[in-house]
């Protein structure tokens, strides 16, 4: 690649958290700032209410061709904004395009889709109306770029999943000088299929993708992503099973398999633990707070489980990590165990707001506890002094230390304090029906005191500055005790790798990407930190069973041990999971798609 080559990434979660794909931009970004410098760029969608968080907008253009590019769009009455995604650990530069234009283009866009791939978008959803919208704005742009620029200089755009590529095959057609590499994270026909096609890896092989994309009402969307991965002049993915898919599903197989990786390794030894105890006082506080109203509950004495991910109820696991989640209740109920299990699901899902009980009964638990360090504060000085004066080294009467007005105030604020009913299993007002509540209610996991389970469902993403844990996400993750992702489909799996390296033991499924690899990486399965629940050739009901019983043995190690040790991967698995040796991979397939773009040039 020459020096002074520009390469753009488009994803429809940059800037804009949904799933997987933003956790993968996100952490990869810093290295290619570094890799790039200022040729490296991001594009995605305008999302006023997620931008305004995260995005910085320059407010003079120089002279650049970019820049230049940038002014042509807005001339046209498109609304496209440019300055810097304000993420942790890097400020990348960024192209936000608001994917809602105006009709006359979209008519323009949905007519080239028709005229030239025989893609019919006439009765399209909104939300597909809105990917058209930015892809083809993306080209517009794109286009005016190579017209601004030296011929000489080379343009790489990076596209991933099908909600950035809908235009991608216009670029070739037109023969814009520009190399495009395509990457599918997850099959669309995939996602569909696997949850509804009884043994769907077994069959793989034999499902018609127009059929099957018909079927489900989807073939509009699984045509944009096979025309992308067959004009694309390279074509990745994350894991032998998306490769596999990808044959079947979009007519190519990949160029390369890329799996996603991590930024930075994680701490080791005791600073693992250390923020293990940490973060689980945070989550210690959460529970007290929303469970003590209405009974005790005893947090020395509790494991805290979490699963999360994009909301697909089979997909994800989240179906049989409820249905044996249930069973583990009743066992520990019938046995009288004196643990309490918390399982945290962690799900974005539409709510209209925060339960104000929950935030009630938050804020009255705060004020509990500066009473009791307005008790302390005053009592410590008043048993020394009843100590060391006549009263000698007898224990004092601690009600008498405390004066009337303190005692009535931690009368009324404890008072006010207790709830009449059970704890609720989601604090927020969700819009529509729900699965995970639907299931929990007929499973009787109700929150009661005698029930050894409690469900507590967050159908947000965990942020510090606006969820109710105080924390941000991974600090949730380093707090908690086991992370559950026995998924039915998870192409690579960001959720259980991020667990994991945290430093909390896992449950995922030999159907992961991540699973597969740590697998066959070393062998961790001989460690007690990953376990593994066959899901590739079982059925559900298996899975269940299997779930169950990894469960109750991880239980019965903590109560035989009282300890859960925290997980550990060798250095030689966390070097080959970080972005600064997986970026090499991705070098080799920018230089790929150059060659093909231009094989006659010879330069590369």
């Amino acid at each position: 690649m020459k020096p002074d080559t520009l390469l753009f990434e488009i994803a429809w979660e940059v800037c804009n958290q949904i799933g997987g794909i933003f956790t993968y931009i996100r952490s990869k970004v810093p290295t290619m700032t570094d890799t790039y410098g200022d040729n490296y760029f991001l594009i995605g969608p305008y999302i006023p209410e997620k931008a305004k968080l995260d995005f910085r907008p320059i407010c003079e253009l120089d002279e650049s061709p970019l820049s230049k590019s940038i002014t042509y769009i807005r001339s046209l009455g498109i609304e496209i904004h440019f300055g810097y995604w304000l993420l942790e650990e890097a400020r990348p530069k960024v192209i936000l395009i608001n994917p809602s234009i105006s009709k006359a283009l979209l008519d323009h866009a949905k007519t080239t889709l028709w005229q030239h791939y025989q893609i019919s978008t006439i009765n399209s959803e909104p939300l597909l109306d809105q990917v058209i919208g930015f892809g083809e704005v993306a080209q517009l742009l794109l286009t005016r770029l190579t017209e601004e620029m030296s011929v000489n200089q080379d343009v790489i755009v990076h596209y991933h999943e099908w909600m950035s590529a809908s235009a991608l095959p216009e670029l070739v057609r037109q023969r814009v000088r520009i190399a495009t590499v395509f990457t599918t994270h997850a099959t669309l026909l995939g996602r569909y299929l696997a949850p509804n096609e009884p043994n769907y890896f077994a069959r793989l092989h034999s499902f018609s993708w127009q059929e099957k994309a018909r079927e489900y009402g989807i073939e509009v969307q699984a045509m944009i992503e096979r025309n992308a991965a067959k004009y694309a002049n390279v074509l990745t993915t994350n894991s032998l099973q998306t490769a596999a898919e990808c044959e079947v599903f979009l007519g190519r197989m990949p160029d390369s398999i890329v799996h996603s990786g991590i930024h930075r390794k994680p701490g080791v030894g005791h600073e693992v633990f250390e923020q293990h105890l940490i973060n689980r006082n945070k989550i210690d506080a959460f529970v007290k707070a929303l469970f003590s109203p209405s009974y005790q509950i005893k947090t020395e004495k509790t494991l805290y489980f979490f699963t999360s991910g994009r909301f697909e109820f089979c997909n994800k696991g989240f179906d049989i990590t409820l249905q044996a989640i249930a069973r583990l209740n009743e066992a520990l109920v019938q046995r009288n165990a004196d643990i309490t299990i918390v399982l945290f699901v962690i799900s974005k899902e539409p709510y209209h707001h925060v339960k104000p009980d929950v935030l009630e009964a938050r804020q009255r638990f705060q004020e509990l506890e500066k009473i009791c360090k307005r008790i302390s504060t005053k009592l410590g000085p008043r048993i020394y002094a009843n100590v060391t004066g006549s009263a000698g080294h007898r224990l004092p009467d601690l009600n008498k230390l405390i004066d009337d007005e303190l005692r009535v105030t931690w009368r009324q604020a404890l008072a006010n304090f207790k709830r009449n009913g059970l704890p609720p299993i989601t604090m927020h007002q969700l819009i529509g029906r729900d699965e995970i509540l639907e299931f929990c209610q007929q499973a009787e996991l109700h929150n009661r005191a005698e029930d050894r389970v409690k469900v507590v469902y967050h159908p947000d993403f965990i942020e510090r500055a606006t969820s109710l844990f105080s924390m941000d996400y991974l600090e949730f993750v380093r707090g908690c005790h086991l992370g559950v992702f026995p998924s039915l489909y998870e192409p690579w799996g960001y959720a259980p790798m991020e667990t994991v390296l945290q430093g909390t033991p896992i449950i995922t499924s030999d159907v992961s990407g991540f699973g597969r690899f740590a697998t066959e990486a070393n062998g961790a399965l001989q460690n007690s930190e990953v376990k593994l629940v066959k899901r590739r050739e079982k059925s559900s009901a298996e899975a269940i069973i299997q779930l169950t019983e990894i469960f109750t043995e991880f239980v019965e190690e903590y109560e035989n041990e009282q300890y859960i040790p925290r997980a550990t991967l060798p250095k030689s698995v966390l070097d080959s999971l970080c972005w600064s040796e997986l970026q090499r991979r991705d070098q080799e397939n920018y230089k790929l798609a150059l060659i093909r773009h231009q094989p006659v040039a010879g330069l590369y």
